[in-house]
């Protein structure tokens, strides 16, 4: 099932490029790569500082840290559908 979602993604990102014609285009796609590399790699780096100051978290401190993942994950899942 998993396998059968990756194909259907890469047939999507497929027909999505392949309207796409010309230096500007190609330009500005991987303009945009580029930008999803650098927040990838911010986000990454931010969770990597998290979870090094996570032990280090009173316990008031943490249940404030899981009430707030909880408004987020509600907040993305009332968007994302």
């Amino acid at each position: 099932m998993g396998l059968e979602a990756l194909v259907q993604a890469g047939q999507a990102l497929t027909s999505i490029f392949s309207g796409i014609s010309g230096i500007g285009a190609i330009l500005v796609i991987v303009g945009l790569g580029i930008l999803l590399a650098v927040g990838i790699g911010f986000v990454a780096y931010v969770l990597i500082r998290f979870l090094k100051t996570l032990p280090k978290m009173t316990p008031w401190e943490f249940l404030k840290f899981i009430i707030v993942s909880a408004v987020a994950l509600i907040i993305i899942g009332i968007i994302i559908p």
